[in-house]
């Protein structure tokens, strides 16, 4: 009898035993087991990685660098700033000597067509004529075709420095909007990792009977969720990478890596817009452009108005005709070769009737003149705008920089606190999925209200017309 009892105990305590090594075994098969989902859920993110071009490191200086020196609508404005330089000196050629010479070589039978030659021979004539012809008084149609050519030729200036200010601006977006992104995909890799991990709990946990299947359910979900944010981030990064490089206009395929900015070159203390707006009207492009339109309008009405003014011109001549021997029976021509003649005097042209067009001209002039003077009234309005909305900008981006801050504090001080209780079987997965969540999106709010301020610095920059590549002195163009 005792014997049996004591099998049955042996029995009953090699039962337990092998449960317990059976149990142990289930645990380690199901830990590698989610240990190897983990790899494969995380496998296709690197194989959509790796599909990328070579990666090729790029700083702010050298993307704005080489965007100035490779755009070209901006090098088109470079040649359209010499064309209109060139126009001064064609509108200033009017107040010098104009001299020219004719050579002609006719064969006929008159000089002049009415000196006739002996028995209407036909002789071969060579006529040589030198003009020299000097205004010396035109009412100012010279001097405000300068004046209006100048004045053209500085707004053309202002249009390549407002080109130029653009360029900078795009370059320095689509920079920092890179580098924005690019911390996102880290960001969401993060997430990917959380996420894995929870699920590999989820199972194992639900393997011991210690977890239900909604939580490996939901674990699922997650991950799921995760990839695909990861997908879009990775997608919006190449996005990101071709507009980089097609503002510094290289044509490869390329994958662009934004380098980490040290400190923002961008970066303003206080941004006040009544402060700075005398400030922007002196240097924003745009204002300087629709200033220098408004002196060449008024150029214009002066030039038109002169037209209506008479032109008083100085003339000197010198007239060479080689003719044939006694083509011309005059005694005071000897030997009739050569012959010549000189004069001098002046011409004073005075309009009186032009059908109208001086007219029309001048109203013509007038009309753009008010155009002009109401499109730098609109530029004052749009700067100041600027200036304002910029401001308004920042301050919301560090007022959401400094709250994003705050909340990834917390979220990460929760999500500690929440694995800890997990741990110790005090709440489910879904508390702890929570507050992954969570911190991965005050993560996000971080990212975004970083770059955020960054790019509204860069505005703000623009719109005070003081926005220059890193290194170079604000308010000058190359």
């Amino acid at each position: 009898m005792k014997d049996s009892i004591g099998e049955r105990t042996f029995s009953f305590e090699s039962r337990d035993i092998l449960k317990k090594f059976l149990l142990k075994s289930l645990f380690l098969l199901f830990f590698l087991f989610a240990f190897m989902i983990t790899v494969d859920l995380s496998s296709p993110i690197r194989t959509l990685a790796a599909d990328d071009p070579p990666a090729v490191p790029v700083t702010l200086g050298n993307a704005v660098e080489r965007a100035l020196a490779a755009r070209p609508d901006l090098r088109a404005e470079t040649a359209r700033v010499k064309s209109a330089r060139e126009v001064i000196g064609q509108a200033r050629s009017a107040e010098y000597p104009q001299l020219s010479v004719s050579f002609q070589t006719l064969y006929g039978n008159s000089l002049f067509g009415f000196f006739l030659f002996p028995d209407y021979a036909y002789q071969d004539l060579n006529l040589l004529t030198v003009t020299l012809t000097e205004d010396l008084l035109d009412f100012g149609k010279t001097g405000s075709q300068v004046d209006q050519s100048r004045w053209s030729y500085r707004a053309e200036q202002a249009r390549k420095e407002a080109l130029w200010s653009q360029t900078v601006r795009d370059a320095e977006s689509d920079f920092f909007t890179l580098l924005a992104d690019q911390h996102q995909v880290l960001a969401d890799e993060k997430s990917l990792e959380d996420a894995n991990l929870q699920l590999a709990r989820a199972r194992l946990r639900y393997a011991t009977g210690s977890g239900i299947v909604l939580d490996v359910t939901r674990g699922r979900v997650n991950v799921e969720a995760a990839r695909l944010a990861l997908i879009r981030s990775r997608d919006q990064v190449r996005t990101d990478s071709v507009n980089l490089a097609q503002i510094m206009g290289l044509r490869r395929d390329i994958h662009l890596v934004a380098q980490e900015v040290a400190r923002d070159p961008n970066a303003i203390a206080a941004p006040d817009p009544d402060r700075d707006l005398p400030v922007a009207l002196s240097h924003r492009p745009e204002w300087k452009e629709a200033s220098a339109n408004v002196a060449a309008a008024r150029a214009g009405v002066r030039n038109s108005r002169s037209q209506n003014y008479p032109t008083l011109n100085a003339l000197f001549q010198s007239f060479t005709a080689t003719l044939p021997r006694g083509a011309l029976p005059f005694t005071y021509i000897p030997n009739n070769s050569p012959y010549s003649t000189f004069n001098f005097g002046g011409a004073l042209t005075i309009p009186i009737f032009e059908g109208g067009y001086m007219v029309h001209q001048t109203a013509k002039a007038r009309s753009d003149l008010m155009a002009a003077l109401d499109t730098r009234e609109s530029v004052r309005l749009q700067v100041a705008a600027d200036l304002r909305k910029a401001a308004i900008a920042i301050s919301d981006a560090r007022q959401q920089l400094e709250e994003a801050l705050t909340e990834e504090e917390n979220a990460l001080k929760n999500d500690t606190l929440v694995e800890e209780a997990y741990r110790q079987g005090q709440v489910q997965s879904v508390d702890v999925m929570d507050a992954q969540t969570s911190l991965r999106q005050a993560r996000e709010s971080v990212i975004r209200a970083r770059y955020l301020l960054m790019n509204g610095y860069v505005a703000y920059q623009y719109a005070r017309g003081t926005i220059a590549p890193p290194g170079i002195v604000r308010g000058t163009t190359p």
